[in-house]
């Protein structure tokens, strides 16, 4: 194949470490004025999607240590695109939940992402692109079981309902 050097042209972890880096570093310029970067985008998207109620368990799907959450939540807050509310379920917990703001800039930061995902998957074609992220789905979901409909959960409280 064009441009694979000699010998990886095999080697998973080689090939989609490439994707992945190519990913994130242009996701981070796409996103250099959106707060915590990469990060904040993420937990925003995640607190406007309902599938975490707390920094605990964003953390967990995030793949984002514990005590570096705390720090990002409040760094959200302080700007203005998260806030942490009693959850009605259980008032010793704090849902994260996405302010008004929060959502506006979410939408902003999408589309300069998705340009971004475009840029990156432009050698496949339309259905080749589907089948790719239909495949990575399929990998992350299962390492991400949610036996006890968590995301179902938030996502009604942030919507509203209970």
């Amino acid at each position: 194949m064009d441009g694979l050097p000699a010998g990886f042209e095999s080697n998973f972890s080689w090939l989609i470490g490439q994707v992945f880096h190519a990913h994130v570093t242009e996701s981070q310029r796409a996103l250099e004025d959106f707060p915590a970067s990469q990060r904040g985008y993420m937990v925003v998207q995640a607190a406007v999607s309902g599938c975490a109620r707390n920094q605990l368990e964003m953390s967990k799907i995030l793949g984002l240590d514990r005590t570096v959450m705390v720090y990002l939540v409040d760094e959200l807050v302080k700007a203005g695109l998260v806030e942490r509310v009693p959850d009605p379920a259980d008032r010793r917990n704090r849902l994260i939940v996405a302010t008004e703001e929060g959502r506006a800039r979410l939408l902003d930061a999408t589309e300069r992402v998705a340009q971004v995902d475009e840029r990156l998957l432009a050698p496949l074609q339309g259905a080749d692109r589907e089948r790719f992220r239909e495949m990575l789905r399929q990998l992350v979901g299962h390492r991400h079981d949610d036996p006890h409909g968590a995301c179902a959960r938030a996502a009604a409280i942030a919507d509203g309902g209970k």
